[in-house]
């Protein structure tokens, strides 16, 4: 209908311009129609505006370290001139609604590119236009199939729905995840699901909960390809969606590392596969490392002293300097010598020969604090412990098992440690002596067997000195275990000495568990003789006041420490006995802290009771020495000596031996005997002190008195009160019986006696404590 218009109308042009005017009634009607129609037609089309997105143009950036974009250009003219030449859109002239290509945007970033075009259309068939301009545009790139070269996929064109968020943010990259915010009410799953599927396959989406607070409100979507996630937000951004505009923006940064995904995905299988990476390395790289180190240290391999050159250094000119020095009236200053004396010199000759011998087993010195020069050196991680725990902590949330081998304690690495010594010291000692034992055992009785040993060299056998074992301060059980554990294994093994120095004479139990069924060489080291002390601290004293000095140093011992710090009281302008008595006070308040403690708290964290220290406190006041086994079966103790160990663990006393057996209590140190006379001394204390013996017994007492009267009961209970007869016996009382009842009446009144004399004693000290 519209063409035969056209040509009435030209038809009309034609008559008027043979400027005909008279026309028939029915065609001047016609022309006129038709002129209605085509001005009509003409107003009614215009130009449209619209946008193509085209997705693998360029590589994604996914970081300031990627360098493809490098090897690519974004040159805005010239991507106009690959679409007009037909790269990647048809030819203007094949496309309908007069299309044509206004211009481009490069999205390098984002991998892709902008196309603006205009098109006219009737403005109610705007989006029939825009879907046949699509098609034809999709249909085009699927017959050239442009590939690119950093891609396997092919080129794809998708038309933009709403308004592209253009930006040139440097630290904001693509992601796959997206962010999709609500200017408005929010917008089903079902609705954005139907608009964001188009540009690719989707994991998950997750709308804000409904109880949330957040503003505004959002939904994650999670696509499975970064390229749908950025074609969807070139796409859909600003998209108006049921009153709702969509804004959207990448959730979080790119991660490409495909083996990382997998081992997230999968950590059952994952986390141990790492733990047994890390042990692998640690034994083929650190261990021996670690070996390397420890037998550096043993050997002092980078010490220079040890080297010849330094030592003939050493030996011309700072010992010569030395050697002049000594000569000087000022040789005696130092306290080098403080340990050394002809009392020693046997156990030292029996120290000397213990370690020509092949290792066969322990060597214990015994002695005070002070008479013996500490040695060793231990490292412990204690970071990368807690470090370990945490990944393994992380690792059982994660798998929901409750360790996956990366926990690694304290004594787990302790263990290591000692490993790596033993290990080192294998390889130092000579092989004369490891050869038949150690790894090339080939029996498991030839232990039993004496193996000849060849010759050897006594200074080539490595000596380990473990020093204040089992003393107080060091109170981890685990470790002295440990300790115990490896000094076996390296006697065993004959591939070290191992001497063990502390004050503790219960050590010997102890190592007993570790290396059973052999004998120790143990010696033990006294403390200095009175004659002895006096001549020490004469010969470092110089022309001091010396008035009262046998006297002071008869009260202080001749422990090495105590004499240190007399010596250098008096070297200060303190005469003797004022040296002596600041001395004693810091003791009493060491005593008073260590054996009573300091307040209640402290009090129920010491392992024996105040009036169990008091009892042997109060009796080596009157003496130097009280029997062990008095002490031991004393009311107070019950036969049991576990409190008497601990104090001398805490060295607070001391226990002598004879033929292999605790004889002797004395106190822990010749000092503590001053500061035990000193306490008894205080009436109040000691009043206090005998008020909670005193309370303590009569307690025993009257348990005693109970279970006797317990006792009698019963046995009265077997008397019938009806006829007045036994129920045994044909009515008369049992001998044994009536023998019983009358020893357990004088086991009673020997009680009674003593639970009146208690309680007397009771009254008179809380007079005392009351008085002041």
């Amino acid at each position: 209908m519209f063409r035969i218009l056209q040509n009435q109308t030209r038809i009309s042009k034609i008559i008027l311009s043979r400027k005909c005017t008279h026309l028939p009634l029915n065609l001047s009607r016609s022309i006129q129609r038709a002129s209605e129609v085509a001005a009509e037609t003409a107003s009614v089309e215009k130009v449209e505006h619209g946008r193509f997105y085209y997705d693998n143009i360029y590589p994604l950036k996914i970081g300031s370290f990627d360098v493809r974009h490098f090897l690519v250009r974004s040159n805005r003219d010239r991507l106009e001139k690959k679409l007009k030449a037909g790269r990647w859109i048809p030819a203007e002239a094949e496309m309908p609604y007069k299309f044509k290509v206004e211009g481009v945007e490069p999205r390098k970033k984002e991998g892709g590119m902008l196309v603006k075009f205009t098109f006219r259309v009737d403005p109610v068939q705007r989006e029939k236009a825009l879907e046949e301009i699509s098609q034809n545009v999709q249909a085009f790139l699927k017959d050239k199939n442009i590939i690119p070269w950093f891609n396997v996929r092919p080129t794809k064109a998708y038309l933009v729905k709403g308004e592209p968020f253009i930006e040139d943010l440097t630290n904001r990259y693509p992601a796959s995840r997206l962010r999709i915010e609500f200017q408005g009410p929010d917008v089903s799953i079902e609705t954005l699901y139907n608009y964001l599927r188009p540009y690719g396959i989707i994991r998950d989406i997750t709308l804000l909960p409904s109880s949330s607070k957040d503003l505004p409100r959002y939904v994650m979507v999670l696509y499975s390809r970064m390229r749908s996630a950025t074609s969807a937000k070139n796409c859909v951004h600003g998209v108006i969606v049921n009153g709702t505009r969509l804004n959207i923006i990448y959730d979080m940064p790119l991660k490409t590392n495909q083996v990382y995904n997998w081992m997230a995905a999968h950590p059952r299988i994952s986390v141990p596969l790492i733990a047994a990476s890390i042990a692998f390395i640690t034994y083929t790289i650190f261990d021996p490392i670690r070996v390397f180190f420890i037998t550096s240290k043993v050997t002092q391999r980078f010490n220079i002293q040890e080297y010849r050159l330094y030592q003939w250094l050493r030996k011309e000119t700072i010992d010569r300097v030395r050697a002049l020095r000594e000569t000087s009236e000022d040789e005696d200053e130092s306290f080098a010598d403080l340990s050394a004396w002809k009392e020693r010199e046997q156990e030292e000759a029996k120290l000397l020969n213990w370690l020509k011998e092949p290792p066969e087993t322990f060597i214990v010195l015994l002695g005070p604090t002070g008479s013996a020069k500490q040695v060793g050196y231990f490292p412990v991680f204690t970071l990368l412990v807690t470090l370990s725990n945490l990944i393994d902590g992380f690792a059982s949330a994660t798998i929901g098992q409750k360790t996956v081998g990366f926990s690694s304690t304290t004594d787990t690495e302790i263990k290591k440690i000692l490993d790596a010594l033993a290990i080192s010291l294998h390889d130092i000692a000579p092989e004369s002596l490891t050869k038949k034992s150690w790894y090339n055992q080939k029996k498991t009785h030839d232990y039993l067997e004496a193996p000849i040993v060849d010759s050897y060299d006594p200074a080539e056998i490595p000596i380990i000195v473990i020093d204040a074992y089992m003393t107080k301060d060091k109170e981890s059980h685990e470790l002295w275990d440990h300790l115990a554990k490896l000094a076996a294994l390296l006697v065993e093994n004959r591939v070290a000495h191992v001497v063990f120095v502390s004050s503790n004479i219960g050590i010997i139990k102890h190592l007993s568990r570790a290396l059973p069924n052999k004998s120790f060489h143990y010696a033990v080291l006294s403390d200095a003789p009175h004659e002895r002390a006096i001549s020490l601290v004469k010969r470092h004293v110089h022309d001091k006041n010396l008035e009262g000095l046998e006297e002071a140093v008869g009260a202080l011992g001749g422990r090495l420490t105590d004499l240190r710090l007399f010596i250098n009281k008096i070297r200060s302008g303190q005469r003797p006995i004022d040296a002596l008595q600041d001395l004693v006070v810091k003791a009493i308040v060491d005593v008073r802290k260590l054996a009573f403690g300091d307040d209640n708290e402290d009090a129920t964290t010491i392992p024996w009771s105040g009036i169990q220290f008091w009892e042997i406190m109060k009796k080596l006041s009157k003496g130097e020495t009280v029997s062990y086994d008095s002490v031991k079966f004393s009311p107070i103790f019950g036969g049991d000596d576990t409190q008497i160990r601990a104090m001398e663990q805490a060295e607070l006393i001391s226990i002598t031996q004879f033929n292999g057996r605790p004889n002797t209590i004395k106190p822990g140190k010749p000092l503590y005997q001053a500061a035990f006379a000193e306490i008894s001394l205080d009436r109040l204390f000691a009043a206090t002190m005998e008020l909670q013996t005193t309370q303590h017994l009569l307690s025993l007492e009257n348990n005693k008195i109970k279970k006797y009267e317990d006792e009698l009961e019963k046995l009265g209970s077997l008397f019938v009160k009806i006829d007045g007869k036994w129920l045994f016996g044909n009515g008369n009382v049992p001998e044994t019986v009536d023998h019983r009842v009358k020893f357990l009446l004088s086991l009673l009144k020997k009680s009674h006696v003593r639970t009146e004399a208690y309680q007397k004693q009771i009254e008179e000290l809380r007079k005392v404590i009351a008085l002041g």
